[in-house]
């Protein structure tokens, strides 16, 4: 196929089209076509004349008078015209639709709104601006909220004397954990199973800088701590808001993970509102209350560090997980800040940690239990000891008795009953509705201020 040139044209001057991508007709002769004899010849209508070539114009080698001036225009129309105006006709056919087989717009081109990239290839300009952020639908991307909280966490070394009962030493146990920067003055936020009975406490900052550390209160109920170090215009972190959280939002957390210290992960909120009893060290159980739930990796190192939110600010503070192999298996509890900053408040202050009780102990109630002991209820609490004076005792409740309900709301097992006590102050009543034998009655409790001896 001849190149296509500036200088392929006809003798007419006419340019020749030899490209399908422009639309071209080739002006050919089909062997099977025949044209038909100019009028008044005499030749076989069926066959070429002896010695005569089809030019497209009309035979020449023929008679001079068979080729007029009206033929040689015709022929001049379909040899060239023809041709001509189909390659127009389908080179713009090709313009308008190629483009939008590839959703671009053919105005486009034309009126010079695409540009070519330096590799060739074709590029839509726009004027939009994307800006990229959590699949979790957060305000921030993770790489943002990290760098807002980082400099707010710190890692923690601790040691702890080991005696025995005779008061012999017999060894040190070094910890580490995590701890949030509450306040530029120098107070960190941590658990109270990180730093509770350390006889030593080290903290290192985002910097590297390590200082010493000194417990100033700690509430073993709900595993909070306060440290502090002698430091100021410590970079605090911003507090956030537990009570509006909503199950699938976004959370991360921070901390020093196995000790490597300054670790992020992200994940979700899974649940809100979890309690989960907790056998400390010295085989106590206690019951921490309304923990928030998440599948954001925790992993042990991680207690005492932060649960953040999409917008970088605190809602928790991370504090154990429910584990078959002792790492993250994406079901890890933190301490809603609500609480934390109102123990942490308090110990700051020198207000004495605050436990409202109702003066009981009891165990949860299950379907197979109530069907044993052939109980009138399936769920709730049932009260195993009564303490002499108490609140309860003064409303009457007994040992035996099964509490199903506080102000309305449904308790099906004790932790139930705990945590809606821990939702109250001291001084606050209740309307406890309880099973004595198979008869439901109801009863207003006053909560008091639990006794020291009572754990």
């Amino acid at each position: 196929m001849p190149e296509i040139t500036s200088d392929n044209r006809n003798r007419h001057g006419d340019l020749i089209n030899y490209g399908s991508n422009s639309g071209g007709v080739y002006p050919t002769f089909e062997a099977n076509e025949k044209p038909s004899p100019p009028p008044g010849s005499q030749t076989n209508p069926l066959s070429l004349p002896s010695g005569s070539r089809y030019t497209g114009g009309g035979f020449a080698g023929g008679p001079p008078g068979l080729v007029g001036e009206n033929n040689r225009r015709g022929g001049l129309w379909r040899s060239i015209g023809i041709p001509f105006v189909a390659g127009i006709v389908g080179a713009l056919l090709v313009l308008m639709l190629f483009p939008w087989a590839f959703g671009v717009n053919p105005f486009d081109i034309i009126s010079g709104r695409l540009s070519r990239g330096s590799s060739g290839s074709q590029r839509v300009e726009t004027h939009q601006t994307v800006k990229v952020i959590s699949p979790a639908g957060g305000a921030m991307s993770v790489a943002e909220i990290a760098k807002k909280i980082t400099p707010s966490i710190v890692h923690i070394d601790t040691k702890r004397v080991q005696s025995s009962i005779f008061g012999f030493e017999l060894g040190i146990q070094e910890g580490t954990g995590s701890g949030v920067i509450y306040d530029s003055n120098g107070y960190i936020l941590t658990n109270h199973h990180v730093v509770g009975d350390a006889t030593e406490i080290k903290v290192t900052l985002a910097s590297g800088e390590e200082l010493d550390g000194r417990k100033i209160g700690s509430d073993r109920d709900n595993d909070i701590a306060v440290v502090k170090v002698e430091r100021s215009n410590l970079p605090a972190l911003e507090i956030g808001d537990s009570d509006s959280l909503v199950v699938g939002e976004l959370a991360v957390a921070v901390g020093s993970p196995f000790g490597f210290e300054q670790s992020v992960t992200s994940g979700i909120i899974s649940a809100l509102h979890r309690n989960v009893s907790v056998t400390v060290g010295t085989g106590d159980v206690i019951v921490l209350t309304d923990l928030i739930q998440t599948d954001a990796a925790i992993n042990p190192g991680n207690s005492g560090g932060a649960l953040c939110d999409s917008n970088a600010k605190l809602i928790g503070i991370n504090t154990l997980i429910a584990s078959q192999s002792g790492g993250s298996e994406g079901v890890g509890f933190a301490i809603p800040i609500k609480t934390a900053k109102r123990i942490a408040d308090d110990i700051i202050a020198g207000r004495p940690d605050s436990h409202p009780h109702m003066g009981i102990t009891g165990e949860s109630v299950s379907e197979e239990i109530a069907k044993r002991y052939e109980l009138p209820t399936k769920s709730g609490a049932y009260v195993t000891s009564v303490f002499p004076g108490g609140p309860a005792d003064k409303a009457g409740i007994k040992q035996g008795d099964i509490i199903v309900g506080i102000d309305g709301r449904q308790i099906k097992s004790m932790d139930d009953l705990i945590a809606e006590i821990r939702r109250r102050n001291v001084g606050d009543t209740m309307m406890v509705e309880f099973y004595s034998g198979r008869e439901r009655k109801s009863v207003r409790i006053k909560l008091e201020e639990k006794p020291r001896t009572i754990d």
